[in-house]
Formats: C-alpha cells, structure tokens, sequence
C-alpha cells in the first residue's frame, strides 16, 4: 500500500494537463448535439376519392418531422373538422427505409421533391424557419418553395359554409304578413306622409287642328303623393265666326 500525502502521493506519476481532460471527447456525439432539435418540413399527398361529383382527389396536408439526434421520422395530418377521415398521427416515430435501400437522412430531404414513405408518395413543398437555417449552416441549398394543389372539397366546404347576413327587422316582417295573406305593405307610404296636398298645376294650350278645333287651354296637376296626374280643361278660342 503507497503511503503519503494525498495530495503529494509518493510514487504515483504526475498527470499531464491533456489526460485531465480524457474523459470529455473531443466531438459530442450526435444525440448530444442535436437533442431535442427537429427539422420539420410540409407537404400532402393525394387520396383518390370514388363515387362523387365534387371531387376526384383529395389533398391531405402532412407534417414530416425529421429528429436530427437518431434520424427517425415523424409524420402527422392535422385534424380538418368533419372530414369524415381519421386524422392526426399518420406515421409513428422510426427510422424510414429508403426504397432503394438504407434509412433517409436529413441530406435526402429537399423541397420540391416526392418523399416515397412506403409506397405512398408524399410531396414536399416548404419547411420552417429553423429548418431553412439548418441546410444553409450546412452548406445544402434548398429548392424554391411549392404552393398546394387545388383542393375542391376545401373550396366546396367554403361555399356552403358561407353565412349570409340575416334581413332586419322590415323585411322579416314583410315575409311573415305575405306568407300569411296579411295586409300587404304600403310602399309609397313615406312618400304620401312627406308629400300630402301638395300639387304641382301647370297652364298648358293645345292647338287643335281638326275641323272643330282652335287653342283649347287646360289645367295639369301634378300630385307629389302618389305621382299622378289630372288635367282640366278652362276655356276654348275659335279662329273663325259662327263658333261658339
């Protein structure tokens, strides 16, 4: 058994200050580099859909999530109201075979491309912000982003879900009275309250050609209430003698 000072033991060699730290590795293996750090890229895959007359296909976004620290994958389908499809978990976290052999990496995922999960073709068309940083710290370019397809079950749910704004009060009332052979509403009422007993009269002259003719002068009334007229005759002028 050595004897000595603990801290001065005799007979034990001196360590050097590069062996002090032989315990830490030099580069931090990639579950402690990358823990918790996740690139996540979107994108659908088409769904023939038979037997009806809005669509033909329909397009069901996806969210493929790429874990950095083990190189496994992840894909969920966000839940659309009343689908009448089951959502949300699409593909359970694992390492995905590439078709062709081997497992994908985060260097096979681009935008733009046809991601094969299994047979079923998925298109990838934009990712987020901290996956874009990733590829250019990384020295990869990424393609241009995609927009998503038409999707006309969206665009058909749009329409017949579209709110018209309910009539006020007068219109409903109106409805009502007609549907029940009510009193059927006055529309010039307004008029008539506003315009009562006013009159516009005019001096208007006919010259009258015919046989029995000459200048005959009238009265126009113009009546602002209802927007009727009524003409009255004054007095007639002849032209020759012998006419009264």
């Amino acid at each position: 058994m050595r004897e000595g000072v603990p801290a001065n033991l005799e007979g034990v060699p001196p360590r050097s200050e590069e062996a002090e730290h032989e315990g830490i590795p030099k580069r931090p293996p990639k579950w402690l580099k990358y823990d918790k750090q996740a690139l996540r890229f979107f994108g659908y895959f088409q769904e023939p859909v038979h037997e009806s007359n809005v669509e033909n296909f329909r397009v069901r976004k996806c969210v493929i999530i790429y874990y950095l620290d083990d190189d496994t994958i992840h894909i969920t389908e966000p839940k659309v109201e009343n689908s009448g499809i089951p959502q949300g978990v699409f593909l359970k976290r694992h390492k995905v075979p590439k078709p062709d052999g081997g497992n994908y990496t985060h260097s096979d995922l681009n935008l733009g491309m046809n991601f094969d999960v299994y047979g079923r073709m998925f298109r990838i068309m934009d990712c987020d912000d901290f996956t874009k940083k990733f590829y250019a710290d990384m020295g990869i370019t990424l393609n241009a982003k995609e927009d998503y397809p038409v999707d006309l079950f969206q665009d058909n749910r749009v329409l017949t879900r579209t709110k018209i704004p309910p009539p006020d009060s007068a219109e409903v009332r109106e409805y009502v009275e007609k549907k029940l052979n009510g009193g059927k509403p006055n529309k010039g009422l307004q008029q008539f309250l506003e315009n009562d007993r006013k009159v516009l009269s005019f001096d208007i002259v006919w010259s009258d050609s015919s046989y029995d003719g000459g200048l005959k002068f009238y009265t126009l009334d113009f009546f602002l209430s209802d927007n009727t007229v009524i003409h009255k005759f004054k007095f007639l002028i002849v032209t020759f003698v012998g006419r009264s």
